[in-house]
C-alpha cells in the first residue's frame, strides 16, 4: 500500500513539474532510493530520455517507461545539449584525460582513427564521450574525418623525427631538463615526440619503458624508443632511454658525454639493453 501511495504522489507532481533529460553513459542504474547501497530496479541504456522529478543531493527521482526510481545526476544532461559531434583521432596515440589540461590524469590512450563523441570544446580542449566515459582530449588531434588507409603518415613522421633529433646533436645534458636547449635522457625523448609527432608520452624513462608497443631488439625501426639498465647491477631496471635511428645506432642525451650524441647499439649498450617500445603505429 505504501508503495502505491508513493507512485501516486510521483505521478501527481510529474504532471506539473517534470522535465526531460538524456542518459549519458551505458547502463545507468535506476535505484529504489538515492543511495548506491540500495537495490537496482533496472538499468537504462545510453541516450534514453527520462522524465525528471525534483533533484536532491546529487540524485534525481525519475520516471522511465512507467518505472519510478533514482539515478545519479552526474550522468544526466539537458536535452538541449544532447547533440554531440562525431570526430576521429588523427595522431598515432592521444591521451584521454580526466580534465582539460596535461596536469590531469590519463584515463586511457586512444589510437589513430578512434571515433569519439564531442560534447563541447573550450580553450583547445574537447570534452568527449568514449567507451562510456567522459573525459578530455586536445582538440588539435581530432578531425571530422580520417583516411585510415594512409600508410605513409607513420613513415613520414618517423623520418621527421630522425631528421629533427640529428639537429639536436651537441645540445647539453642537464638532469631533469626537457628542452629546448638542454635535456636529460627522458626529457629528450619526451620533447621530440611532443614537438614532432604531437604525441604526449610519459616523462620518465621508467614510465616510457612500458608505453606504446613492445619491440624486440631485432625488430627495431627508426623512431622506436630504446631502453637500458645503466645503473648498478644488471637487473633490467630501466634508467636510460634513446631514439633508434637505424643502422644499429641510436641518439640520446648522454650524462657521461654531457650532451646529445649518437651511439652504436653494441658492446656496453647491447649488454645493458632492456627493451624497445614503438610509439608510432
Amino acid at each position: 500500500m505504501e508503495n502505491n501511495k508513493f507512485i501516486s504522489y510521483i505521478d501527481e507532481i510529474a504532471v506539473t513539474d517534470e522535465s526531460s533529460k538524456k542518459i549519458t553513459i551505458d547502463n545507468l542504474n535506476l535505484r529504489k532510493s538515492s543511495s548506491t547501497k540500495d537495490d537496482i530496479i533496472l538499468t537504462i541504456p545510453k541516450g534514453a530520455e527520462v522524465e525528471i522529478i525534483p533533484e536532491n543531493k546529487g540524485w534525481s527521482l525519475i520516471k522511465y517507461k512507467d518505472t519510478i526510481g533514482f539515478v545519479y545526476n552526474k550522468y544526466l544532461s539537458d536535452k538541449k545539449n544532447e547533440q554531440t559531434i562525431k570526430k576521429y583521432v588523427n595522431v598515432a596515440t592521444l591521451n584521454f584525460r580526466s580534465g582539460p589540461s596535461t596536469s590531469y590524469s590519463i584515463i586511457s590512450t586512444l589510437s589513430k582513427g578512434t571515433k569519439v563523441e564531442v560534447i563541447s570544446t573550450t580553450n583547445n580542449w574537447s570534452k568527449i564521450i568514449y567507451d562510456g566515459k567522459i573525459g578530455y582530449v586536445s582538440s588539435e588531434y581530432l578531425s571530422k574525418s580520417i583516411d585510415l588507409n594512409d600508410k605513409t603518415s607513420t613513415l613520414e613522421t618517423a623520418d621527421k623525427i630522425i631528421s629533427y633529433v640529428k639537429g639536436l646533436l651537441g645540445k647539453k645534458y642537464v638532469w631533469a631538463d626537457e628542452g629546448p636547449d638542454t635535456f636529460d635522457c627522458s626529457g629528450f625523448t619526451w620533447y621530440v615526440y611532443k614537438n614532432v609527432a604531437k604525441i604526449s608520452i610519459p616523462r620518465t624513462s621508467k614510465d616510457q619503458g612500458v608505453y606504446g608497443t613492445y619491440v624486440s631488439i631485432k625488430n627495431l625501426k627508426p623512431a622506436d624508443l630504446v631502453f637500458f639498465d645503466t645503473v648498478g647491477v644488471k637487473d633490467n631496471i630501466i634508467s636510460h632511454v634513446g631514439i633508434y635511428i637505424g643502422n644499429n645506432q641510436f641518439i640520446h642525451a648522454s650524462s657521461s658525454k654531457g650532451k646529445v650524441v649518437i651511439s652504436n647499439l653494441e658492446n656496453y649498450y647491447l649488454d645493458r639493453f632492456v627493451n624497445g617500445r614503438r610509439i608510432l603505429k
